[in-house]
């Protein structure tokens, strides 16, 4: 029996979101979209790259962005497939009836996993690279300041649910392999399941632990990794 990922909904108001049409999903991600890029010109930088172009297509990571086409796929709760569906409502009938699977994938999706890709797409406009442990690190890093800056709550509440997984769910990572390496050895593999989830679980939790915690400012600032 799995066990319930049991993650404190008291640290962050719940707001009911009606199913939302692909023209209101398009509106509201890139208007979040133009807060990040627009932060970042408001700091002095000049972006390498124009922002990518968001596409609804359910990447089965939940959100991908493409540097080699310039974009940034993220989902359709209303195409998205029912096993897919399941992941969101599993985690949100830990929350008590607080909120629905769609809301709970709303805030996954659409807030956290949309920023982390537009943490690749800055460090993509930095030309950065590095190994896929370190690489997907950096992208929670910047998001991780982009909420602890903008919504302190959403931040604290995202990392609950991080936290949840990492207490509760196995570490897919065999004995004698470092998770660097075996998510090096696997990355193409695991994006949409239980052990990318536990993945980036971790990474985030670990990004909460550094000390000092970055700005948003710093985050974006502070190149990680080698130059392409």
């Amino acid at each position: 029996m799995k066990k319930l990922l049991v993650f404190p909904l008291i640290v962050f108001a719940i707001t009911a979101h009606a199913q939302l049409s692909k023209d209101s999903v398009m509106a509201r991600q890139t208007a979040l979209q133009s807060d990040f890029v627009n932060k970042i010109k408001a700091m002095g930088f000049t972006p390498s790259l124009p922002a990518p172009r968001i596409i609804l297509d359910n990447p089965r990571s939940w959100g991908n962005y493409d540097d080699s086409a310039n974009t940034l796929e993220t989902c359709d709760w209303t195409t998205l497939p029912a096993e897919q569906k399941a992941v969101f409502e599993n985690f949100a009938s830990q929350s008590g009836g607080a909120m629905t699977g769609e809301q709970f994938f709303q805030k996954a999706v659409y807030q956290w996993i949309f920023i982390h890709e537009m943490g690749h797409w800055w460090r993509a406009c930095q030309h950065l690279t590095a190994d896929p442990y370190e690489n997907e690190k950096a992208a929670n890093r910047i998001a991780y300041a982009y909420w602890h800056d903008r919504d302190p709550a959403f931040d604290e509440f995202m990392l609950g649910v991080f936290q949840a997984v990492v207490d509760h769910r196995p570490s897919p990572v065999p004995a004698g392999i470092s998770k660097e390496q075996y998510l090096k050895d696997n990355y193409n593999n695991l994006p949409g399941g239980e052990a990318y989830s536990w993945y980036q679980s971790i990474m985030i939790v670990e990004v909460s632990k550094e000390k000092p915690v970055l700005t948003f400012q710093q985050a974006i600032s502070t190149p990680t990794g080698t130059v392409k």
